[in-house]
């Protein structure tokens, strides 16, 4: 069952010391129920279209990031500490931030882009291979 495997994921980065970052699409409550016997159950709340992702695809497809002394942290609640050296802090965070709004460009262009011929289309490809290359590696480096 997709419970089963959601918690062996967890079990599994707990015991490898990796984090285990989940989104989901949707948040429900049931409602609760009373029993014949006068028996509450008092409502639950359940997440649904769970998936893990990595921390760097959190860092480049999720939320607003800010950078504060040595951590990246997005939408002002999800902390990554970048690194303890200052001078790695600002090297590593204005790499991956660098990335994310590069990455946030390239993603604006395919959408939002209308093209009147296919040339022009087949540039705009060309000249995003580089960055869609980098986040490829970036993120199955991570896995």
């Amino acid at each position: 069952s997709s419970e089963s495997f959601q918690r062996r994921r967890v079990q599994q980065a707990s015991k490898s010391g990796k984090d285990a970052y989940a989104v989901y699409h949707a948040k429900h409550q049931t409602l609760g129920t009373t029993s014949s016997v006068g028996q509450k159950r008092p409502p639950e709340t359940f997440l649904s279209e769970v998936n893990f992702v990595s921390r760097f695809a959190l860092l480049l497809f999720g939320g607003q990031p800010q950078l504060v002394k040595n951590a990246i942290i997005v939408d002002q609640w999800l902390k990554f500490k970048v690194s303890s050296d200052e001078e790695s802090i600002k090297q590593n965070a204005v790499l991956i931030l660098s990335l994310r709004e590069l990455l946030d460009k390239v993603i604006l262009e395919h959408v939002v882009e209308t093209f009147s011929s296919p040339e022009e289309k087949s540039k705009m490809i060309e000249r995003h291979k580089g960055i869609i290359e980098v986040v490829r590696r970036v993120l199955s480096d991570e896995g």
